[in-house]
């Protein structure tokens, strides 16, 4: 059996000109992978093959706050699914929307130190379908032409071992 280690970095900027609409799909759960957004451009979902096995090790997510102007940044939240399960679900069972970047935090630096320890391992087994999904709970200021500071821009990344 062989093992590998793999990350993944997915990479959303807005310089003023995304289409408001892309920006708004942002505010329900979004593929990571092929949901056309940054640099999610797969063209289908992640599957694992017959003879693989993947465990996720650590995710996360830019830490987001509720700002103006240019200390806007935006509170983003990842989740996991499995098949047809989601991996972070609200108290009455229902698909949650994730883990925030405040809790599991992309990159992790002194200021950015993570409340939890990724320390998921959790397990896709051989012929299942899987994703990441980001969701932004702050809202996108209202249009371009409000929001004068630079652009900024956010990922996520993640490291599988399979």
């Amino acid at each position: 059996m062989s093992m590998r280690r793999q990350g993944y970095e997915w990479f959303v900027a807005d310089l003023g000109n995304l289409p408001p609409k892309r920006l708004e799909d942002l505010e329900t759960p979004q593929s990571v992978f092929f949901s056309g957004i940054g640099d999610a451009t797969l063209k289908n979902r992640q599957r694992t093959s017959s003879d693989e096995f993947y465990v996720i090790h650590y995710f996360g997510s830019t830490p987001g706050i509720y700002g103006l102007g240019e200390n806007w940044v935006p509170g983003g939240y990842v989740n996991f699914n499995l098949g047809t399960s989601t991996y972070f679900k609200n108290p009455d069972g229902l698909p949650g929307v994730g883990v925030s970047g405040d809790a599991q935090p992309y990159p992790i630096t002194i200021s950015n130190s993570p409340v939890f320890v990724g320390a998921w391992h959790i397990e896709i087994p051989p012929d299942t379908d899987w994703d990441f999904t980001y969701f932004l709970s702050n809202a996108i200021v209202d249009t371009t032409e409000k929001y004068e500071a630079p652009a900024y821009t956010w990922s996520i990344k993640f490291a599988l071992n399979g």
